[in-house]
């Protein structure tokens, strides 16, 4: 067989090697997309799970959105999901789903605009009483909560159950629930009033900093008689034990 002829024959082979040589690295590069997301999914939940606050417990699960290789070269994660169906703070289960962009890959420096929910069932709830001495039991109701407490009445000792409103404070670190619709529960003295005085109207103030990393604030408020939804929200927020369990305050 002559040079010439095998020539052409040479370059044909050329564009099927070419071919096979992408298909190559593209199967390489899934590959390595998947194993990658997979680590890296699970190092941002193991971190985030050893710098809970204390007394801060729960599985968490995190997901890094879009493909992984060109964040993991630039250093920074555009967007992660990060959530928890079994966490518990101080005793009190609920549930927290948070978005936040821009995660160090190196745990250094701050993750921004972090935005989530914070959600606690009606039994959940109940718990948080014990947190004011304003109230003795905290319960949902749509749209609202219904407090429970002790004062005095013309004279007699009452126990009452006031229903009102929630709202997220505008320095973002706690609640205002305002009592509106009362009614006493001692109904052996057969009383019957439209208002309590100290009670009625009267703001409730509670602080919700301290159960929070200290950069996250309180926003809003959706609840009904299941369950209550916080958004929490924060510009800049520390992805290590610094930031997550140094916890808020209230003045």
């Amino acid at each position: 067989m002559s040079a010439a002829t095998e020539t052409p024959r040479k370059r044909r082979r050329w564009p099927v090697v070419l071919i096979v040589v992408v298909v190559v690295l593209a199967a390489l590069v899934v590959i390595a997309e998947f194993v990658l997301r997979g680590v890296v999914d699970r190092i941002i939940a193991q971190q985030v799970e050893q710098s809970l606050p204390s007394g801060a417990t729960g599985e968490v699960e995190a997901h890094a959105n879009g493909i992984v290789i060109p964040q993991l070269i630039g250093g920074k994660l555009d967007d992660v999901e990060i959530s928890s169906q079994k966490l518990t703070i101080d005793g009190i289960p609920l549930a927290a789903d948070v978005t936040a962009h821009d995660v160090p890959i190196d745990g250094k420096g701050d993750v921004h605009d972090v935005d989530g929910h914070v959600t606690l069932a009606a039994g959940s709830v109940k718990e948080l009483s014990k947190y004011s001495p304003l109230f003795d039991r905290l319960s949902l109701v749509d749209g609202g909560v219904e407090l429970s407490g002790k004062t005095a009445v013309l004279g007699y000792d009452i126990t009452y159950a006031a229903k009102g409103a929630v709202v997220a404070q505008d320095d973002g670190k706690g609640i205002t629930i305002t009592p509106k619709t009362v009614r006493i529960t001692n109904s052996a003295l057969g009383l019957k009033v439209d208002s309590i005085p100290g009670v009625t109207n009267v703001p409730v103030q509670v602080c919700t900093a301290q159960f929070l990393p200290s950069q996250l604030r309180v926003r809003s408020l959706d609840i009904t008689a299941s369950d209550a939804s916080v958004r929490v929200t924060a510009d800049s927020l520390p992805l290590n034990e610094a930031g997550l369990q140094t916890v808020g305050k209230c003045g």
